[in-house]
């Protein structure tokens, strides 16, 4: 599969959407890290979750101006092609809270913080794909949402590496579990209506993903 980069509204829009939902990282990140702000709420270094859900939202607002601008009315015609741009918002959303947390961890372990960053680039990589790739790979797709709450379901048990003590909840957990939750309530409505929604094509995914 081979796509061909085109500068137009939407690639364009979108490309400065990320770029916002990175300033407001790197704002955070000097309040945090840099200049010692002191935390807004509670849980390991956190910082104001209005301000941290502000950036995103612009930036996504961005983007979705461009994708609206280009397509205009398949957003109203079509169905599965305003839920696959939807899901590249969540996608986009989530990477963003995977980047503060990387700022909320770096006091604490190197290694836990790059755990969290790590985790931004795949979710931006699924956001700028999911609009292109074709339906059968939806169900490897949920495998990643899906991951990421049970991931948390066992830190909050256990420690584990890269983690060094059992997760705490806080808002910005919250928002992250509550985005995750959505990617997956949307992918398998997206699931359903392009009927991949099966037992055959998730064992398929799951089977893959486990590397059997």
């Amino acid at each position: 599969m081979r796509w061909k980069v085109r500068l137009n509204a939407e690639n364009v829009f979108l490309l400065c959407g990320i770029l916002i939902i990175l300033l407001g990282w790197g704002a955070d990140y000097i309040g945090l890290i840099v200049l010692h702000e002191a935390p807004v709420t509670g849980g390991h270094g956190a910082g104001n979750i209005i301000t941290r859900l502000y950036f995103p939202l612009i930036g996504l607002a961005f983007a979705a101006g461009g994708a609206a601008y280009e397509d205009f009315g398949r957003f109203f015609n079509n169905p599965l092609f305003t839920k696959r741009y939807l899901l590249q918002a969540l996608f986009l959303a989530d990477a963003s809270m995977h980047l503060y947390a990387f700022n909320d961890h770096i006091n604490e372990s190197l290694v836990e913080a790059v755990f969290f960053l790590a985790l931004a680039p795949i979710q931006i990589a699924f956001g700028l794909l999911i609009v292109h790739l074709p339906p059968k790979y939806d169900p490897y797709i949920l495998a990643w949402p899906v991951f990421l709450i049970g991931l948390l379901a066992v830190a909050l048990v256990i420690p584990f590496w890269p983690l060094s003590a059992v997760e705490d909840i806080y808002d910005l957990t919250m928002v992250s579990k509550l985005i995750e939750g959505l990617t997956i309530i949307v992918l398998l409505s997206l699931m359903k209506d392009d009927g991949t929604l099966n037992w055959i094509s998730i064992k398929r995914a799951a089977l893959a993903v486990a590397g059997r």
